[in-house]
């Protein structure tokens, strides 16, 4: 069997206490189990179509609410950024349900279940993690669409999971008017293409439904989602209006699973603009495995360089725990990883230092020389 470690959290997703993270279990350190053992293939990069993902979603979809503060133009006022997720049960039925011969879902849903990670084989992307809450709210803050500037902008999520950096400037996008300009082409990437089907998919959904339905239907003072049931049918109507408003407002969704690597950097830059004028990869809790920081680095570098060569501008958002204790991950390690395969090259400084009684957390921002 292949080996398999825990972060230093509770077996559960990130809850939520008005509208707050809920304290995890700072109890648990992570831990390494049969490391002896022989690691499965890594697979091979692949592209998914937005149709076969689709046409996988069950009748309905259970949800709940991820509220990210904003401050406002002024600096002093907050408001609330709402992005919707899958419940982790909901996830959990779906994959007990697939689970035969066909789909052999047993080490994924023993991760789900445990909050264990198997490297190759499943690598934690049915729940939200700390730092993507961290780099959602850096990017939800920094308005960061609208200080681009003009021309098409791509936006690259590594390891995205449920996505939340990435749905937080997808639900930024939804409340500006329809018909913009610019074009906005999201790729979301995990190593796991289940976890592209089962979550990333159907967060941009639950989220694009939140929000736009909200914008069709008259508020009541005081009677915000009390009653609410947070639960949405699945209709062709509903996936039909889905991909007609996206294309309307000139959003495009792209999503791909696999191993980092060179082939992985083609598939990402195969389709929309060679010179997009802005690139923004973002990436969170994928640095805590010392075997992979190569291929990360190598694949983050050329996923920065390759627009830059193209005439565009680019630049990255990584975030991370300072030490994965029990892996051998972090950010030291990483930068020196990075820096040995061309990075230092590269302008990298931090831009959020999250403090607690636990593990520090970190968002490091990598810029080519000159762009910042």
């Amino acid at each position: 069997m292949a080996s398999a470690f825990s972060f230093g959290f509770a077996g559960d997703d990130i809850d939520m206490d008005d509208s707050e993270l809920s304290t995890v279990d700072e109890g648990h350190t992570a831990v390494v189990q049969d490391s002896s053992s022989t690691l499965p293939e890594l697979v091979v990069a692949q592209r998914h179509k937005l149709s076969d993902l689709l046409s996988s979603l069950p009748s309905q979809i259970s949800f709940n609410k991820l509220n990210i503060k904003t401050l406002q133009d002024d600096q002093a006022s907050e408001t609330r950024l709402t992005l919707a997720r899958r419940e982790v049960f909901d996830i959990r039925t779906q994959l007990m349900a697939e689970d035969t011969a066909d789909y052999a879902n047993e080490e994924l849903i023993s991760g789900l279940e445990k909050g264990d990670i198997t490297p190759n084989i499943y690598e934690g992307g049915f729940k939200t993690w700390e730092c993507s809450v961290d780099l959602a709210k850096l990017v939800a803050n920094e308005n960061i669409l609208s200080n681009a500037g003009a021309g098409d902008r791509h936006i690259i999520e590594l390891g995205a999971g449920t996505a939340v950096p990435s749905l937080a400037l997808f639900a930024q996008l939804l409340s500006n008017p329809t018909g913009s300009s610019q074009t906005t082409r999201f790729t979301f990437a995990d190593y796991n293409s289940v976890v592209l089907r089962l979550v990333t998919l159907p967060n941009l959904l639950l989220t694009w439904n939140y929000i736009v339905t909200r914008q069709n239907s008259v508020s009541v003072a005081g009677a915000e989602d009390e009653a609410e049931e947070l639960e949405l049918d699945i209709t062709p109507e509903l996936l039909e209006s889905f991909q007609k408003d996206l294309a309307e407002r000139r959003i495009s969704v792209e999503f791909i699973s696999g191993a980092w690597s060179s082939a992985f950097v083609d598939l990402v830059f195969s389709s929309g603009d060679k010179a997009e004028n802005g690139t923004l990869v973002l990436a969170s809790e994928t640095i805590y495995s010392p075997a992979s920081l190569g291929a990360f680095s190598e694949t983050l570098l050329a996923l920065i360089r390759r627009p830059v060569l193209a005439g565009g501008r680019s630049r990255a958002l990584l975030a991370a725990k300072k030490v994965y204790f029990g892996v051998g991950g972090g950010v030291d390690e990483f930068l020196e990883v990075f820096n040995t395969v061309g990075g230092d090259e590269l302008d990298v400084k931090e831009r959020l230092d999250v403090k607690s009684e636990g593990v520090g957390r970190i968002v490091l921002e990598i810029v080519p020389e000159g762009l910042q």
